[in-house]
C-alpha cells in the first residue's frame, strides 16, 4: 500500500509520537522512511537580528546542526526498529511548502506528521504546518496528535 514514508520532524515536544507512528507504519508495509527536517526561513530572518550581533549565516549553521540532529536521531530509531530509512534531509523555506514539495518530487506515498491539535485564537495567530500540509496534499496524510507530557 504504501511504498515511501515521509515524516518530517521539527523537534518540538511531543513529535515521538508522529515518529512510532511513522516507524510502525514503514515496517509494517515494508516501505522506506523518508526523514526530513525544514529550518522556517522566515524564522531564521526573525531570529537572526535579534542574536546580538550574530550574522545570519551563523544562525542558519546553528539551526542546520539542530535540524540534522534530529533527523539522525529519527534514523538511528527506525533503523533499529529495522526500518530502511533512504533520506536525511535539513531544508530551508516555507515548512508546509517544502514537505509538498519533497513529497512529489520523492513519490511520497504518506506523509505521518504530527499535530498540537491548537484551535480558536491560537491556531489563526501561530498558524499550521500540519493544517496547510493536510488541506493541500494530495496524497494521504496521517495527522498524529502529539503528547505534550512527553
Amino acid at each position: 500500500m504504501y511504498d515511501r514514508i515521509l515524516i518530517p520532524t521539527d523537534g518540538s515536544e511531543g513529535t515521538q509520537t508522529a515518529i512510532s507512528h511513522a516507524i510502525t507504519h514503514a515496517k509494517t508495509y515494508d516501505a522506506e522512511l523518508h526523514v526530513l527536517h525544514v529550518i522556517d526561513q522566515s524564522a531564521v530572518e526573525v531570529t537572526a537580528p535579534m542574536a546580538d550581533g550574530v550574522p545570519v549565516e551563523i544562525v542558519q549553521e546553528q539551526l542546520g546542526e539542530q535540524g540534522q540532529m534530529l533527523v539522525e536521531a529519527v534514523t538511528e530509531q527506525a533503523t533499529a526498529a529495522g526500518v530502511s530509512t533512504t533520506t536525511e534531509l535539513v531544508e530551508y523555506g516555507q515548512p508546509h511548502e517544502r514537505i509538498q514539495a519533497y513529497a512529489s518530487e520523492h513519490g511520497i506515498d504518506l506523509i505521518v506528521l504530527g499535530t498540537h491539535g491548537r484551535s480558536g485564537i491560537q491556531r489563526h495567530l501561530l498558524g499550521s504546518v500540519a493544517e496547510k500540509v493536510i488541506r493541500s496534499a494530495e496524497i494521504p496524510v496521517l495527522a498524529v496528535q502529539l503528547d505534550e507530557d512527553e
